[in-house]
């Protein structure tokens, strides 16, 4: 259910400092209220709370006026972790604004966007279902049913850089799987124009890592920060680490192409079971992510080397390299499994047709045994005492020394 996930990386205001991660379990105790049961924000009621993120807690509420059931995702009181109220009513209003201009299958409906005193909500659509990554951990997935749900996740972030949007926080946690077998995009509040992306370099400063100076944090910080942390850098860095396209890492323009790679290391990581770049902390994952260092597939996995070909593309350091678009990485993606199927089924009708062949040809025949008494009878005609002297006449008329050797 939308809110679900993990909190994600937190908004780039001028004025906003580096974010420390708040587990999700202590975000009700950092955020101070809560909304209760019953009661009301704008014109819905409250129901239950299901789920909090880096920026705010996600109820399941009610609408009178429409009789229907949303979601609704309000923003921290006061902030969070030090997040001001300014800063995160403009992300929470952005992610509002990314996606109520989006109207498609897999991006997930905002109906409504207010706010309250310091408080602003965001009213979505409500979807009876789990995230990605909860979709993918709930048992065993065969590669086709992994590379249908992505393809899904895939049309909703191709529709989104259709209007020049870029999500720029793409990962499992940001996609619903519905019950009813709908994918749906989510949490656009990274989101920013295309055509308006600035380059947002990261300065990096005297004593510390590469890393560490991207992120803007001490060196030791950042040897020990975990890759899944989910943090954000003023003006310079936005989006889940372990995630981030080498750009974001570098804290230079970001557009659809970051996007794709983020896709890819997600999709990496739902057919294999671990991500594409290895890193126990921001700083070795980022080295990795800048070098593209692209962790080699299980052995035993039966994934088909042309679809990790495919993600490899996708996974390139420089983003021209990449894939051309979403939809021809998601075209990629659907050589299917009917397509990789039609050079057996093939293989099949080949040898069925060639074993008719052999068997009516085994039928139909002459006795060998019949030929080969008939061949011994016309032996001493094809090779007498006459044809036996030319031979011999023939070697011996080149006039080398071992011709009679050869003859022999």
């Amino acid at each position: 259910m939308p809110g679900s996930e993990p909190p994600s990386a937190t908004s780039s205001s001028a004025q906003e400092e580096t974010i420390p991660v708040v587990p999700v379990e202590d975000v009700a105790k950092a955020t101070g209220e809560a909304l209760t049961k019953g009661g009301t924000i704008g014109r819905y009621t409250v129901l239950d709370r299901i789920g909090a993120g880096g920026m705010g807690v996600v109820y399941t509420a009610f609408d009178p006026e429409l009789d229907r059931r949303i979601a609704l995702k309000v923003l921290h009181p006061g902030g969070t972790g030090g997040i001001d109220a300014s800063g995160g009513k403009g992300r929470l209003l952005r992610e509002a604004q990314a996606m109520a201009k989006l109207h498609h299958p897999n991006v997930i409906t905002v109906h409504d966007v207010g706010a309250l005193g310091d408080r602003v909500f965001v009213a979505m659509e409500f979807v009876d279902g789990v995230t990605l990554r909860t979709w993918l951990e709930q048992s065993v997935r065969d590669w086709s049913d992994v590379i249908e749900v992505f393809v899904k996740a895939g049309r909703g972030l191709a529709a989104a850089h259709a209007v020049g949007l870029v999500h720029r926080d793409f990962k499992p946690d940001n996609v619903l799987v519905g019950n009813d077998g709908r994918v749906l995009v989510m949490d656009f509040g990274l989101a920013r124009r295309a055509d308006l992306q600035s380059h947002e370099s990261a300065s990096a400063s005297t004593g510390t890592s590469t890393s560490a100076a991207l992120w803007g944090v001490p060196a030791a910080s950042a040897a020990s920060m975990p890759a899944d942390a989910v943090l954000t850098r003023t003006g310079a860095v936005l989006g889940t680490p372990a995630y981030m396209a080498p750009e974001q890492h570098a804290g230079t323009v970001v557009g659809p192409a970051a996007d794709q790679f983020s896709f890819c290391v997600a999709l990496f990581e739902g057919l294999y079971g671990s991500r594409p770049f290895a890193g126990n902390n921001v700083a070795s994952l980022a080295i990795n992510v800048l070098e593209g260092r692209v962790s080699a597939p299980p052995r035993d996995s039966s994934v088909p080397d042309w679809l990790h070909e495919v993600l490899v593309r996708g996974l390139a350091v420089d983003p021209i390299d990449r894939h051309p678009s979403m939809d021809a990485l998601l075209a990629e993606l659907q050589r299917d499994p009917p397509k990789t199927e039609r050079p057996l089924v093939a293989a099949a009708f080949a040898v069925g047709v060639a074993s008719v062949i052999v068997g009516g040809y085994l039928l139909l025949r002459p006795d060998r045994t019949a030929t080969c008494r008939d061949a011994a009878d016309q032996l001493p005609v094809l090779w007498g005492d006459d044809a036996r002297a030319e031979v011999r006449a023939a070697f011996s008329a080149r006039g080398l020394e071992y011709a009679p050797v050869a003859f022999a």
